[in-house]
């Protein structure tokens, strides 16, 4: 079967396949960032966007959806950032089931020293080649991969079963 559908973005295509399969098979192999902490790549991402949203009250629930990842993962790695040291957790006066999830001290501490590690092995280059474009060919693109993500987590969801409608 031919891929002529895709068109002038075939090659679009296949790098963003191959990016995700590269990511989905770094996902699983831990990062040593310390002599004594490993935390794979989605641990990690996890901790920035709580450093990133500190500030925010969002609950398990909703970070995981902000995050694409699946509840059970997203609690498992909650979990394990909690034994580290690195997440707190906290409960509001108004709902007690919600946990809300902030980074302690230790996580800052951890994430200044090693993002710039890790900005310079693995994004300084793909921004720079980035430059050429302007924000406003950015802001385009961004968008578009956006709507991309969106459309892949509908194709996921379950579909209503189809009701039976009695002919005359």
């Amino acid at each position: 079967m031919k891929v002529e559908w895709m068109g002038r973005y075939r090659e679009l295509v296949a790098l963003l396949v191959q990016h995700s399969n590269i990511t989905a098979r770094a996902a699983t192999q831990p990062l040593q960032l310390s002599p004594d902490l490993r935390m794979s790549s989605v641990s990690w991402q996890v901790l920035e966007y709580l450093i990133e949203h500190e500030d925010d009250d969002a609950c398990m629930i909703q970070l995981s959806e902000s995050l694409g990842l699946p509840q059970s993962s997203f609690s498992k790695i909650a979990r394990q950032l909690t034994e580290q040291g690195l997440v707190a957790r906290y409960r509001t006066t108004v709902n007690r089931k919600n946990i809300i999830l902030k980074p302690t001290e230790e996580a800052r501490e951890l994430y200044a020293s090693i993002s710039p590690v890790l900005f310079e092995r693995a994004f300084r280059r793909f921004f720079e080649s980035l430059d050429g474009l302007d924000d406003a060919s950015l802001s385009v693109f961004t968008a578009a991969l956006r709507g991309l993500n969106e459309q892949l987590c509908l194709m996921g969801e379950p579909q209503a079963p189809a009701a039976l409608v009695k002919e005359n």
